[in-house]
């Protein structure tokens, strides 16, 4: 056992590798298939017409997704999806030698380590937060990857501050940090502060000595401050120099968009419009959470986050961790506490406060990779309280008698417990994280495009269809007579110059800020002499709705009212109950088909076909059994039918499952 006591670079390596190709294994074989919802299915089709997705830009993995989606394997969706799951398994890997470093400072013995961080690693590799990051397009899983890097970067170069090369590992951090800005600013800006408090820790020289981990001893410390390196100007330029070659690739967006890509999201062609597309400062819509929780309360979501993820029963082991972790080197402590409570701060402000949110999933990773160092520090500690107090009782009863190989069979089936380990984590997430069967957003935007009739106008109104849509249409070429237009984007300047540019036949009404819901009429009166004209409904004005006739998932837009005959709305009914029933959607799929249901039952409600829509709005809570909104909308109309007890006990429900919607509390105060 003594090659094993040993952490030799050539035995981290095979271990790093394996880890690699476990982990990228397991992705491999739970990943979407095609395209996913929101805005996976819109990376999807900006990394093959290397376009502008929405505001950042994200320019180092719009990039880096073109030349995934150069790989002549499967399908187009299918290789930005790989990337992910790529970039997953690669952060795994800086995980483990990232524990490595961090781990030398206690200067551990024997074979427990590899097997801590292992399984360490694994907890957070195979928990749904990271799975889920890994099995469609998405930028997180690169996020992660750039983070654990620089995490990876600033300990090696607090060990070699001293050497020659300790600089040069500054100047690789400084360039890593601006590429780091160029995919996730506002992930990556929030924990600056924690890395700039590692640095100030790690220059100071303190009085009185000091510890194997690094910590002051003896008499009080007193700090002299040894800034030689930041206080020289000609390092400091070149540090800046290397962090704005990095954030540089930013150059992308203006380069790009003057080239006008079919998705020129923002047209960030010039100073101006770059600025106002980096700060969202032309958009309607907020980076901020319109959770109706208060922030205290999305807070303490948060922070019981590592508790859902890891297992309660596991959870008190990285407790116990981070303790241990306190007691040997305060300064690691301080710095991976502060990168854990800034990156829960920054996740409670800017994400909805849903578990349903796989972007707060995302943006809770750094936090959750902490953790999990914190978590392989509990099991190593717990390994050796049992090596301590069980081990030697055991040698000392094996030297009694012949026994000499049973205490290598102790220590194998104390490997063996620790390596089985995570397959809690596997097992137990396996069904969430599952995505290999996932064609629900394929096939729904190809049912679209098929429904529709040649040259039409195509207007959506959320995410989830349009960038569907966008794939199918721009990506694999499907309907390209097709037009796709963004409702509720029309506000937008630099939207309509892009619609102007692509689809000069459409003409778009004048904006209205005051009645923006009309634009949507208005667009469709404006065209439908033209082209046929389809839209979803998301309105509210009861005269567009007269408009409509059924057409699948979607509605044709006619120039006069409509009287909708009983085979109009026996056809959408069982086209929709066709492609509902028995269907095992996971959570996101779920949300959408329920909100396409609740917006056709509303659709009905506004015709006064009130039967029909409480038919279709049930049709949404079976689909979504979870969705406050559909519960509230059953409220209401049961209280519009006279039935106060069925409306009060949907307007209850309601309120469970959103206890700080004040509308839906003011409804059941007056019922």
């Amino acid at each position: 056992m003594r090659w094993f006591d040993k952490l030799s670079n050539r035995r981290n390596i095979v271990i790093g590798e394996a880890i690699f190709i476990v982990s990228l294994g397991v992705y491999l074989l739970t990943i979407c298939p095609t395209i996913y919802w929101e805005d996976s299915a819109a990376f999807s089709a900006v990394h093959s017409v290397l376009g502008i997705p929405h505001s950042p830009g994200f320019p180092i993995y719009v990039i880096l997704g073109k030349i995934f989606a150069l790989f002549p394997i499967e399908n187009l969706a299918f290789r930005s999806n790989l990337m992910s799951a790529f970039w997953g398994s690669l952060s795994l890997v800086i995980l483990y030698f990232l524990m490595l470093e961090i781990f030398k400072k206690t200067r551990p013995i024997g074979f427990t380590l590899p097997l801590s961080i292992i399984t360490g690693v694994a907890f957070l590799g195979f928990s749904s937060a990271f799975w889920l990051q890994t099995t469609r397009a998405e930028v997180y899983s690169l996020n992660i990857f750039l983070t654990l890097l620089l995490l990876f970067l600033l300990i090696k170069w607090s060990k070699k501050k001293e050497v020659d090369y300790g600089f040069k590992i500054l100047i690789s951090f400084s360039f890593v940090l601006g590429l780091s800005f160029a995919n996730h600013p506002l992930l990556m800006i929030t924990l600056v502060p924690a890395f700039l408090v590692f640095l100030l820790l790690h220059e100071f020289r303190w009085g009185g000595g000091s510890t194997l981990q690094g910590e002051p001893s003896g008499r009080a410390p007193a700090p002299t401050g040894d800034f030689k390196c930041f206080l020289n100007s000609k390092k400091i330029l070149l540090l800046l120099s290397f962090f704005l070659l990095g954030i540089s690739l930013y150059l992308f967006l203006p380069i790009r968009s003057n080239l006008s890509p079919v998705i020129n999201w923002g047209r960030p062609d010039n100073l101006a419009n770059l600025f106002s597309y980096l700060t969202r400062s032309s958009q309607s819509t907020s980076i901020t959470t319109n959770s109706n929780a208060p922030y205290l309360n999305r807070f303490w979501f948060t922070l019981s986050f590592p508790v859902n993820q890891f297992g309660l029963g596991f959870f008190w082991l990285g407790v116990l961790g981070a303790l241990v972790m306190f007691k040997g080197s305060k300064k690691l402590f301080i710095f991976t506490f502060l990168l854990f409570i800034f990156n829960l701060f920054t996740a409670t402000w800017a994400c909805d406060f849903s578990l349903r949110n796989y972007d707060l999933l995302g943006y809770l990773l750094p936090s959750l990779s902490i953790f999990a160092i914190w978590f392989a520090f509990g099991i190593f500690f717990i390994f050796g309280m049992v090596r301590k107090n069980t081990g030697e009782g055991l040698v000392t009863f094996l030297r009694s008698g012949d026994h000499k190989g049973l205490p290598y069979i102790f220590r194998f089936f104390l490997c063996g417990v620790i390596l089985l380990l995570p397959l809690f984590q596997i097992v137990r997430n396996w069904d969430q994280c599952n995505k290999r069967s996932n064609i629900w957003a394929y096939q729904y935007a190809d049912q679209i495009l098929n429904s529709v009739k040649k040259g039409a106008l195509i207007l959506v109104g959320d995410d989830n269809t349009l960038t569907t849509l966008w794939y199918l249409n721009y990506v694999e070429k499907k309907r390209a007579d097709v037009k796709i237009v963004s409702g509720s984007a029309l506000t937008q300047k630099s939207y309509r110059d892009q619609l102007r540019e692509q689809y000069p036949e459409v003409r778009l009404p004048k904006i209205d800020l005051q009645n923006s819901a009309k634009l949507t009429s208005d667009l469709c009166r404006l065209n439908t002499d033209k082209m046929p004209v389809y839209c979803q409904y998301y309105s509210s004005d009861t005269a567009f709705a007269h408009h409509l006739s059924p057409a699948g998932y979607i509605f044709e837009y006619h120039p006069q009212r409509v009287a909708l005959s009983d085979s109009d709305i026996k056809m959408q009914k069982e086209f929709l109950e066709n492609n509902f029933k028995n269907k095992k959607f996971d959570p996101i799929t779920k949300e959408h088909f329920g909100n396409v249901a609740f917006n056709i039952g509303v659709f009905y409600n506004q015709l006064g076909i009130f039967p029909i829509s409480l038919e279709y709005l049930l049709m949404a809570l079976d689909v979504d059994p979870s969705n406050s909104r559909i519960y509230a909308q059953l409220g209401k109309a049961f209280l519009k039918m006279g039935e106060m007890s069925k409306a009060k006990e949907f307007f209850e429900a309601a309120l469970e499952l959103d206890p700080y919607n004040q509308e839906i509390r003011k409804a059941l105060e007056n019922i």
